[in-house]
């Protein structure tokens, strides 16, 4: 079974259960380059929301695999600290 066709839609927006905001959310596959000849892949997973200014903020989190990358975006997302979140700006101004 393909892990990111559960993640429907893959771009989601989710409810944050500390800050009571919807905060828009996304997985992207890429590679993390170590040195010149050594490069591994990896799952990153964006949390975007907005600031005190309105401005768009963004935290990413790394996975080895999709796996923990989806786990994080169904389960974990909505109960991490985000800095400079502004609740009200973000409820506001929803990104999607």
């Amino acid at each position: 079974m393909d892990l990111l066709s559960t993640l429907a839609p893959v771009e989601q927006t989710r409810q944050h259960h500390i800050y009571q905001c919807p905060i828009y959310i996304w997985p992207a596959k890429g590679k993390v380059r170590f040195n010149k000849h050594v490069t591994q892949e990896q799952w990153f997973v964006y949390i975007e929301y907005k600031d005190r200014f309105c401005a768009s903020q963004f935290h990413v989190y790394e996975f080895k695999s999709l796996a923990n990358a989806v786990h994080f975006m169904e389960s974990e997302c909505v109960k991490v600290e985000l800095s400079d979140i502004c609740p009200e700006k973000t409820r506001q101004h929803p990104i999607k």
